[in-house]
């Protein structure tokens, strides 16, 4: 079981690991709901190592992987980056990751646990390209700092970061710094070689940042209307029905794996189920899989709910049926023989001011 670089210094601040991925990682230092909130007052640092790492390189690296991604490649210059989909024929979710271009080709950011699965997935389609895939996920580390004293954290912490547009991406006292905002907040991901995370993670802390797990990202991730792949996202999904069509969907680009399905839906059709949020009554969190019934009809069920911290108030997020994903919908959340009353919400449940989010 591969652990972080920074793992016994996790251990040695008091952290409850989890398994995720085949990974022993922080799920928090003892309090996951202040974790959260410092995220959303001023700036959180967590290790992300076990997310998956990818490196495309070779003269071929960008026109293939125009040629096999939702999202448009070939525009991207040094410096930029994009959110993407690796579908099936089908137009199902083989992969969702953030693709990074620099001067050395492009690092994919993608779910724990995803990495092989999509480099031997999307291997089998290079005959003649000249494209080097790499799996870097265990000589990489990855860390996060998010919140809105993010940035002036990293610049205290010696990581002067320009000003980048969201996935946009630079080299800093090098590391890869990308830009984010997976939490509603603004955040950078730090990439680099996993002998330089104790440092980094040492200087950002000493910066102001308070330690969090991945409770709090996940709670943070859900606010802001983030699907995770293996939760929300799978090979039985396709980008519409995951509401991904703004964020990793190119409908001017030329042809790419399962682009004739989801140009189909777009330009021809409707989906049946997509993802919605809900509004929970009261303060208990229903079970992941209880049925969501509208009226008599089950309209679907839940794929994760938490307490929200930043609301107040339990929310979840369900495939529903088309019928109900109408945000104000009443619905009913049936766990075997008790129920919750919700209210269907439009997604995200939190966002940040309009300043952050376009900068």
């Amino acid at each position: 079981m591969p652990d972080s670089s920074l793992h016994v210094r996790h251990e040695t601040a008091g952290a409850r690991f989890v398994e995720e991925a085949g990974w022993r990682i922080p799920a928090d230092f003892g309090d996951a709901r202040a974790e959260h909130i410092a995220c959303r007052e001023s700036a959180l640092l967590i290790d992300l190592s076990h997310r998956g790492k990818i490196r495309f390189e070779g003269p071929d690296a960008v026109p293939f992987l125009n040629g096999m991604l939702s999202n448009l490649v070939e525009g991207l210059g040094p410096g930029e980056g994009a959110y993407s989909t690796f579908l099936t024929r089908q137009g199902k979710i083989v992969a969702d990751m953030t693709l990074y271009r620099d001067e050395a080709g492009l690092l994919a950011d993608i779910a724990p646990g995803m990495a092989p699965v999509f480099a031997e997935a999307i291997d089998t389609f290079i005959i003649m390209d000249q494209v080097e895939v790499r799996d870097c996920t265990e000589e990489m580390f990855t860390l996060g700092v998010f919140g809105p004293a993010s940035r002036p954290c990293l610049s205290k912490a010696g990581l002067e970061i320009p000003d980048l547009p969201e996935n946009g991406n630079a080299s800093c006292a090098g590391v890869l710094a990308a830009r984010t905002l997976w939490t509603g907040e603004d955040g950078y991901l730090l990439m680099g070689h996993r002998d330089r995370a104790g440092e980094l993670w040492e200087k950002v802390e000493a910066a102001g940042a308070r330690p969090g797990g991945t409770a709090a990202f996940e709670s943070l991730s859900m606010e802001a209307g983030i699907p995770l792949y293996g939760r929300e996202l799978g090979p039985d999904v396709n980008p519409m029905q995951a509401g991904l069509e703004e964020r990793a969907v190119d409908f001017e680009k030329g042809c790419y794996i399962g682009q004739e399905v989801i140009a189909k839906i777009k330009y021809l059709g409707q989906v049946n189920r997509g993802l919605v949020g809900i509004r929970v009554a009261g303060n208990a969190v229903p079970p992941e899989g209880a049925s969501v019934m509208f009226g008599e009809m089950e309209a679907g069920v839940i794929t994760r709910a938490i307490f929200s911290p930043t609301l107040e108030g339990v929310i979840a997020f369900a495939y529903l049926h088309r019928d109900a994903m109408v945000p104000g919908t009443q619905v009913r959340i049936q766990p075997n023989d008790s129920f919750f009353e919700g209210e269907v919400a439009g997604l995200p449940f939190y966002k940040a001011p309009e300043t952050i989010r376009t900068r």
